[in-house]
């Protein structure tokens, strides 16, 4: 069974408060098959140093745990898979998340990078992983 894997950028986290969108359902709902969503330590890893860094910056925080609340509370209802890999010495988190999309892709299932980052979805784009963003701060576009 063709299965679609969701790899999730951290500017996606931040969505469900920022913009009140259930990123979750609207991916689910408009994918046929299975759909598993692939969150990576590494993501965590980059939204909590920034949290770090940026200790007054309240609406970041506010977003990002909020984002992190929406995704707990919705790990049973949709297939979450929190995978433990970071980047290696050297790599950025985008090369990170294009390497880990290839990968992911060369097991011939069906892989979106959810992410706003125009730069990130041209890189994954050209490896041939499609991608899903925000357009209008309202809606989710598939390409």
């Amino acid at each position: 069974m063709l299965e679609n894997l969701i790899v999730i950028d951290a500017n996606f986290i931040l969505l469900p408060f920022q913009f009140k969108i259930d990123y979750l359902y609207d991916i689910d709902s408009k994918l046929e098959g299975r759909t598993v969503f692939i969150l990576f330590k590494q993501i965590l890893d980059e939204l909590e140093a920034k949290r770090l860094r940026e200790p007054n910056a309240t609406k970041f925080i506010m977003n990002l745990k909020s984002g992190l609340t929406y995704l707990e509370n919705n790990y049973e209802k949709y297939n979450i898979v929190y995978n433990h890999l970071t980047k290696s010495n050297g790599e950025s988190t985008d090369d990170f998340l294009v390497r880990n999309c290839q990968e992911l892709k060369g097991k011939k299932n069906k892989v979106y990078l959810a992410s706003n980052d125009a730069d990130l979805r041209r890189k994954v784009r050209k490896i041939g992983v499609s991608t899903i963003f925000l357009r209008q701060k309202k809606y989710l576009s598939f390409d």
